[in-house]
Formats: structure tokens, sequence, C-alpha cells
């Protein structure tokens, strides 16, 4: 392992306490944290922490279900490695606003929706707080379906993409795209969009570690107490609507994947059961600078894996940065 990673990375039986003791004083000590109105008036919530020593900024985009807190360790490794850090929480997520009343719902009309909130807060926030003007996309999961359709969209604002397990084909199961498309279009025609889609469960605050994307259970704990504790952070089953927007969304990624010209590191999970991974092939294949990298034996969420995994993950993506900034 480099050794400047080797200093900082954490050990699993440390997390809970170094989460706790030492991150959470520095996120709330020194990030900035605010939210920005959208091109429709929602209001998104967002952080960010400038480093002094800025070698680029590394923009996160989140996946599914998920909120800030979660991304706390990630952040605190990019820092430390001399990047400042840029965290938006989507519509429907976190402390941003909602289309919906209840918490726990992940509802969306369309991702245009997603990646015009993300141009927004690219402009209003991200460019006007960066020294460098080297932005890095790190995005996971729907955020790196959400993060395609941008790179596709909008190519001239980063230097480089990291998209981690995307969602470029979803994992559907037993059911076929033709038969997810019928259902969903149906309910949401007939007025049901927010409800949850079959296979999906509302939040009901039961720990399913053994479940889960992510094999480290100090980690999946720590984030899932996050969701006992604040309830804007339990969004947890996609919707009728959602699901609808999600596969339209998948499609057109692997569409247009041939627009983008910039570096990408596509990082696989061997063990994934959330993305159809065959969506990765078809993307290296529609492109003509990704990086594919795969971890058989990880599961969805790869920086929360095993010891070993996490730590070949973070080589691989200071790696891959340092030579796209060369």
């Amino acid at each position: 392992m480099r050794d400047d990673i080797a200093s900082i990375i954490i050990n699993e039986e440390d997390f809970r306490d170094v989460a706790e003791n030492t991150i959470e004083p520095w996120v709330e000590k020194d990030f900035t944290k605010g939210k920005f109105t959208s091109y429709d008036g929602t209001k998104l919530a967002y952080y960010y922490n400038i480093n002094p020593d800025e070698k680029a900024s590394i923009v996160m985009c989140h996946g599914m279900g998920e909120f800030f807190p979660k991304y706390y360790e990630m952040a605190y490794y990019f820092y430390n490695m001399g990047y400042s850090v840029f965290f938006i929480e989507h519509r429907g997520f976190g402390f941003s606003d909602r289309a919906v009343e209840q918490l726990d719902h992940i509802y969306v009309k369309d991702y245009s929706e997603y990646v015009d909130d993300f141009r927004e807060y690219m402009d209003k926030i991200v460019t006007k707080e960066s020294n460098t003007k080297n932005y890095i996309l790190f995005a996971h999961s729907m955020g790196g379906c959400i993060g395609t359709l941008f790179l596709e969209e909008y190519p001239e604002y980063f230097k480089a993409a990291i998209l981690n397990s995307p969602m470029h084909k979803m994992n559907l199961g037993q059911f076929k795209p033709w038969q997810v498309k019928i259902i969903c279009g149906l309910a949401t025609t007939f007025g049901k969009g927010n409800d949850v889609v079959p296979g999906q469960r509302e939040f009901d605050g039961v720990n399913v570690w053994e479940k889960s994307s992510s094999i480290s259970k100090a980690r999946y704990d720590y984030q899932f107490d996050k969701r006992l504790a604040v309830p804007e952070y339990t969004t947890y089953a996609g919707t009728h609507a959602w699901t609808r927007a999600s596969l339209k969304a998948a499609n057109k990624c692997l569409a247009n994947a041939g627009k983008i010209k910039i570096p990408v590191l596509l990082c696989e999970a061997g063990l994934d059961t959330l993305v159809d991974n065959d969506g990765h092939t078809s993307f290296v294949a529609a492109t003509d600078n990704t990086t594919l990298r795969a971890f058989p034996e990880s599961k969805h969420e790869i920086f929360n894996a095993t010891p070993e995994i996490r730590e070949e993950y973070l080589n691989v993506v200071f790696d891959y940065i340092d030579s796209v900034l060369k």
C-alpha cells in the first residue's frame, strides 16, 4: 500500500471511534454547509471543504437512499490526500427538498431533474469556490447514472470521472425490463407513482447488514445508526415513478456513452446484486477512454468492503487521480 494512504486508512475495529471523535468534529468545524435554489425553486443541501493546498476538487454524486454522512470517510481520505471536497444531496434525499411527504420514499419524475440540479450546483457552488478549477467526478450507483448523463450532456466541466458500481443497467431479478416498464408506467398513470415498487420496502428500523451491499459491519452499523437518529436519512424505498425514470436513464446512459471523451475509471463489484455488470461491459465498449477495474469479491459498495478490498480500492483510486492530473 502507498505510504500516504497507509497513514490515514481507518481499520475496521477503529472505525466507530475515528468516525465519531475525529471525522465528525472535522466535518462540523471545517465544512461549509448550506442550500442553494435550483432551476425550479427546489432547495438542495450542499457541503464543501476547500483544501488550501488543493490539487483538484472532488465532486461527489451519491447513490440511491444515501446521504452525506455515508461519505464522511471518503471525504476524509480525499481531503487528507490534498483535494477539496464537494457534496450535494440530490432532491428527495437528506436535507434537500422533496416532492413527496414520506421521508423514506425515493421519487423523481425524470433523471433530467437530477442532471439539471447538478449543473446548477456546479455553476452556483463548485466553480465559484474551487481554487484550481480541476474537477473530478466521484459518483456511486444511481449517482453513477446521474454522473454519466451529466458527462454526456455537459462534457466541458470535468477533467476525469470515477464511477463506482454505476447504474448503467439495473438488476431486476426475475423481471424483464419491459415488464417493469409496463408495471411502473401503469402505476404512475393511475396516480400510484409514489407507491413503493414490489421488491422494495419502507424504512422499518431493522438492521439488515447481512443482506446489505456493505461487507464492513462497522461502517454499515454507523451509517444505519445515522438513519435511526435522523429522519431525513431514512430515504430507502424506490417508488414506481423512480423505477420508471431509472430504467429510462440507464438506457440513455448506454445509448449516449460514446459522447464521453474524458478519462473514466469504472470500478466494478463482482458480487453486485443491485446493478447488472453487463451494463459496464457495454459502457466500456462504447467509450474510448474508460479503465475498468474489477473487484471480484466485493459487494456493491466497494468502499465499504473488506479491509483488503478497501486498501486495493483506495490505491487504485488515488493512483488514477494522480495519473490524470499529470
